[in-house]
């Protein structure tokens, strides 16, 4: 493992720089044929650009074999930058999930707010809530010395600070979650019943909902491992037994799908280039 994520860790940030970077300019340079969700689409790219600068602190970490070896600044600000990332990413999935759930099911109300400005107010509000919800990451991370060693890791945690992590996990990631949940199903169903009468219009959307729909599942795949084993771990500390064999099960699965939750920052680009051939052709 100590050669092993180092490496991967390095081929991720290749891939994901070039590729949000390719992306970003791509349908930026395309504005004036720019559909709606590429606004989103750019905003996530962003979200996972910023992210990757991050990745080389925590390859610098692996190859010391997890001796933190570039201050507290640089601990709290990357740790930081993650969970803005994977709060921005949920939420403006949650956005592109519910403007495609509005298509299919309300086209009148998408029609009245399907602007570019309204898109981009929403954006604008993503971020700005995404940067809130990252500070008790921002407060609550710091060095530990342990075993001669220096650990970028939570500080010690009181059973209030437990709480407001176990209910921002709740509230800020599995709530929205189960929402696109919630409009995929609901678009499955009408898909459904409609499909014969579907005409070119029609498939143009479904073609944009499967797109939508492969970018959310990359995500769930990345993210939700890691997160049902940090709530497994904080609620265990909760209960005042984390040093149980569930506990070790949980600290052992958040280390293990880490890197999974990182590669999802690299996907979306490769997504976006093999299923969706308006942005394969700008790239």
């Amino acid at each position: 493992m100590s050669t092993f994520l180092p490496i991967l860790y390095s081929a991720m940030f290749l891939v994901g720089i070039v590729g949000n970077s390719i992306l970003i300019v791509a349908l930026i340079c395309k504005r004036r044929v720019q559909r709606l969700i590429d606004i989103f689409i750019v905003n996530l790219a962003a979200s996972d650009f910023i992210f990757l600068i991050t990745l080389p602190f925590w390859v610098d970490m692996e190859v010391s074999g997890e001796d933190w070896r570039v201050g507290s600044f640089l601990c709290k600000t990357s740790s930081y930058v993650i969970s803005v990332n994977m709060y921005c990413s949920i939420l403006l999935l949650t956005c592109m999930s519910a403007d495609r759930y509005l298509a299919i099911m309300h086209p009148s109300i998408a029609r009245q707010i399907g602007t570019r400005s309204y898109s981009r107010a929403l954006c604008i509000c993503v971020w700005l809530l995404s940067c809130c919800l990252g500070v008790p990451t921002l407060l609550f991370r710091g060095l530990k010395e342990q075993y001669g060693k220096t650990y970028c890791t939570d500080e010690a945690m009181t059973e209030v600070k437990l709480i407001m992590s176990l209910m921002l996990l709740v509230l800020a990631f599995f709530f929205p979650l189960l929402s696109i949940l919630t409009f995929y199903c609901s678009i499955t169903k009408r898909l459904c019943v409609h499909y014969q009468k579907a005409g070119k219009r029609d498939k143009k959307l479904r073609k944009s909902i499967k797109i939508v729909f492969i970018v959310v599942a990359a995500f769930v795949v990345s993210w939700v491992p890691f997160n049902l084993f940090k709530f497994m771990a904080i609620l265990l500390r909760l209960l005042k037994q984390p040093d149980c064999f569930i506990g070790m099960v949980a600290q052992l699965g958040m280390k293990v799908s880490s890197p999974f939750a990182f590669a999802n920052s690299c996907a979306n680009p490769l997504i976006y280039f093999c299923f969706d051939n308006y942005i394969r052709r700008a790239m």
